[in-house]
């Protein structure tokens, strides 16, 4: 009979990287991913574990986060790394681990998840968003096929006509701006976001530059009195270069304009440029800077109890909210992944 237990560090966490056994980074990610990000110390970590005869078949990690919610400050979680055993899946096991997960948070937050566990949620009163979009811009192209986006690439530019930005100053640093003047940024622009996850200093120092395998760069905006306006956060792998997150004005086509013409300037050898976002303005200021919006649209679903909705429809919960590819889980493996791979293959070149 499979039953969901109270997480126990010692006795459950060595099962649970076991039924990650595909995902060779995993243990080095653990402190980092669920131990160490502000939510986690603030609130603690409680997945969900569900066990069958004293072995762990089921496992639904967390991120507990601080977000905004219809502008008002609120905690919710993240669900990560939603797994079943492969000889259970199918038998109501994750049905079974959804229903415990709802207790653990008013609000809860899925991004970029598989087709089945889609479907599980959806069954759950989970809420799907269609605001998330995945757009890329071809520099070199490498195939047939990318020569014909970059025509149109060319065409959506020229549909999507913007301007500004020229005033303010780009700086590419390894580091986030202090922690002094990316609270007093966060500060300055939150009350233009209806629902978004809080991006102080100390999640964004957490997100990035505690990432044991990120590399994250990061693209300051000042005005002329140096005051900073907006941080990109950037990753570069193998020619690929992913805006990540932003910080900065909800509205302002200006400094998201000069931050993106940073971005192409700044990497000019890549051989191309993408993000994920559900912010209507970037995804204009980056179509006419010669991005593309893809037929792909990551996954991004929604849980709230019925306190928090307090009489709004449950559709409304996946409606309004500011989302990049670094609130996903999946960006924070995918970073791991490609820095694991690089690693073993220099090693192997040797």
């Amino acid at each position: 009979m499979v039953e969901i237990k109270p997480y126990d560090d010692q006795q459950h966490r060595l099962q649970v990287l076991d039924l990650f056994s595909d995902v060779p980074f995993k243990s080095a990610l653990w402190e980092y991913q669920f131990l160490s990000n502000p939510g986690a110390i603030a609130n603690g970590f409680a997945p969900v574990i569900a066990e069958s005869d004293g072995r762990v078949v089921g496992f639904n990690g967390v991120v507990p986060v601080f977000i905004l919610w219809n502008g008002v400050p609120q905690t919710a979680m993240w669900s990560c790394d939603f797994k079943v055993s492969a000889e259970l899946r199918g038998q109501g096991v994750g049905r079974l681990i959804k229903v415990a997960l709802a207790t653990k948070s008013p609000v809860l937050m899925s991004f970029g998840i598989s087709p089945v566990a889609a479907i599980v949620l959806e069954r759950m009163g989970w809420q799907a968003s269609g605001d998330v979009h995945f757009l890329k811009r071809i520099r070199r192209p490498g195939s047939v096929r990318d020569v014909a986006l970059t025509v149109f690439q060319v065409l959506t530019a020229c549909l999507n006509w913007t301007f500004g930005g020229r005033e303010l100053q780009a700086r590419r640093v390894d580091k986030l701006p202090s922690s002094t003047e990316t609270d007093r940024l966060w500060l300055d622009v939150q009350a233009g976001y209806r629902k978004a996850v809080v991006r102080n200093w100390a999640y964004l120092d957490w997100r990035y530059q505690q990432h044991p395998y990120g590399g994250y760069r990061f693209i300051e905006m000042r005005d002329r009195r140096d005051k900073l306006k907006a941080v990109g956060v950037v990753r570069v792998a193998r020619g690929q270069v992913r805006l990540v997150d932003y910080l900065g004005p909800a509205r302002d086509v200006a400094v998201k304009r000069a931050l993106v013409k940073a971005l192409l300037g700044y990497w000019r050898d890549a051989n191309a440029f993408s993000a994920m976002t559900s912010d209507a303005e970037l995804k204009k200021v980056m179509k006419s800077l010669g991005f593309y919006q893809g037929r792909e649209q990551p996954r991004f679903y929604v849980w709230a109890a019925s306190e928090v909705l307090e009489g709004a429809a449950p559709e409304s919960s996946a409606h309004n909210w500011f989302i990049m590819g670094g609130d996903s889980d999946g960006e924070l493996l995918q970073a791991a992944r490609e820095s694991w791979n690089t690693k073993i293959n220099d090693r192997e070149d040797v």
